[in-house]
């Protein structure tokens, strides 16, 4: 039994179909999935590094301020020697 003519054009129809779009509609659309994962991966990695900067700068702002106590604690101790 002999499939019928439109079950034939059909089935070229459709392997046309997936032939154009393997060449011409999925690579831009793979290379643009490609790009925005390497814009979220460049955008997490950015963040991580402002998480550690941030902390380093907070460690330093911390001993700047107990440098601060310190000299503050030793002028107000000279000034009562001195008053």
């Amino acid at each position: 039994m002999l499939p019928n003519a439109t079950l034939i054009g059909e089935l070229i129809a459709f392997i046309v179909f997936v032939v154009f779009c393997m060449k011409y509609v999925w690579p831009p659309i793979i290379g643009a999935i490609e790009e925005r994962q390497k814009k979220i991966a460049d955008g997490l990695a950015a963040s991580e590094e402002g998480e550690k900067a941030l902390e380093v700068a907070e460690v330093k702002v911390n001993e700047q301020l107990k440098e601060a106590k310190t000299q503050a604690a030793d002028i107000i101790e000279q000034a009562k020697k001195r008053g």
